[in-house]
């Protein structure tokens, strides 16, 4: 193993791309309706895990954004279901970076971040200007979808298909449930290709667009509902406030009474999150920019996020000596080739993908946030993920079924 991975804290979680991962899952409601698995992906075992989807011809799955493992834990706490409890809930882990358009785009895709390519929130792209947003496919600052007058299609961009192009080749019917708001976005029409996406304005809306689809199609089908809300109160209160864990026990205790009155026999949830979220003190912020000497080797403003991020050097090992004396007690440095790229990513990059992971990874330990001052414009956050703590990387995953 790697000097660097030896050295790496050990409250770090690394991907369990193998077996027990998001990645998995995906792959293992691909083999359960008899579609083709992506080569090289092992799909998540139901029966070993106390879990069985026999019998079951129509399925929708709830990815709630930055509900992780331990936050539901904590909302467990003062909450009781009907459906599960503690004991139900097994464990996943994200992909890293632990964020949104990476691991979104491994579940729709049942493929690792090193295939897929979407590296985390921002990543640059020298062939479309520099940095980019990858959330809201624009250059960092400018209006969502701005990459698309640069020749970009997020039709062809990611060229893995997704689980619903899998699916469709043996006979079964995808749909995509989002925010109104999402529906029409590059990412979602790049996730949605090959299955039907339906915007909804809440939670009433979602429950009726479901009941349609489970209540109206003959045959199999696999619905995958995004539901993004709780990772915005997160970032705004944290994952510890009021807030996030009355409005995460608000949408479960709907989930399971949906179940109740609406669902038949041949029919399952699945409920998972894309990473989780961690609580960050103000006063662990770390904040930094351009006018800083640490900067002077950089071609380009760090990518990546504010609990990881990638530097972009034009002399990787002075850049790194100088962020080790700088930001050291804050944050893990690594130079990632080899197996350090497998861990993090699934598998080695190709020459295109390291060009936008740069040449350095900084991996926040414990609380701590490496923030950059892009515009002058960004604030704290009392909520982050990005990073490789157990409150990012685990996260749960519930069955309901009716026997």
């Amino acid at each position: 193993m790697c000097k660097e991975w030896k050295e790496f804290p050990m409250e770090f979680i690394y991907p369990r791309y193998d077996n027990n991962s998001i990645v998995n899952l995906s792959a293992a409601i691909l083999k359960h309706f008899g579609a083709e698995i992506p080569s090289g992906v092992k799909g998540y075992s139901f029966t070993e895990n106390g879990l069985s989807l026999e019998g079951i011809e129509k399925l929708a799955v709830f990815v709630v954004d930055a509900v992780g493992y331990f936050n539901l834990l904590k909302v467990l706490e003062s909450n009781r279901f009907k459906y599960f409890t503690r004991e139900d809930v097994r464990m996943l882990t994200s992909v890293f970076p632990s964020t949104t358009s990476s691991a979104l785009t491994s579940i729709f895709t049942a493929s690792v971040p090193g295939e897929h390519g979407i590296l985390g929130y921002l990543q640059n792209i020298p062939e479309y200007g520099g940095l980019v947003n990858m959330i809201e496919l624009t250059p960092y600052t400018q209006d969502r979808d701005n990459l698309t007058r640069l020749g970009f299609d997020p039709l062809k961009y990611n060229q893995r298909p997704t689980v619903f192009e899998s699916l469709k080749e043996v006979g079964v019917r995808g749909y995509h449930l989002t925010s109104k708001s999402f529906v029409n976005t590059g990412l979602t029409r790049m996730h949605s290709r090959g299955g039907i996406a339906r915007g909804v304005h809440g939670l009433g809306d979602m429950f009726e667009e479901l009941d349609g689809i489970l209540s109206s199609e003959e045959g199999s089908n696999l619905t995958i509902v995004y539901w993004g809300l709780i990772d915005t109160y997160g970032h705004r209160y944290g994952p510890n406030s009021l807030s996030y864990i009355s409005e995460t026990a608000l949408l479960l205790s709907a989930i399971e009474r949906f179940f109740q009155e609406r669902v038949q026999q041949n029919t399952a949830f699945l409920i998972t999150a894309d990473h989780g979220q961690l609580e960050t003190p103000w006063e662990h912020e770390i904040w930094w920019s351009k006018f800083d000497p640490v900067f002077e080797e950089m071609y380009s403003m760090p990518g990546g996020e504010q609990r990881m991020s990638y530097i972009y050097s034009l002399d990787r090992e002075r850049t790194r000596m100088k962020m080790e004396e700088e930001f050291g007690d804050y944050v893990e440095i690594i130079e990632p080739s080899g197996i350090n790229e497998i861990k993090l990513f699934g598998k080695p990059l190709t020459n295109t993908l390291r060009k936008r992971r740069g040449e350095l990874i900084t991996i926040s330990k414990g609380d701590y946030s490496l923030c950059f001052k892009y515009t002058g414009q960004e604030h704290s956050l009392k909520g982050r993920h990005g990073g490789l703590t157990p409150e990012e990387m685990f996260v749960p995953l519930i069955l309901l079924r009716k026997d």
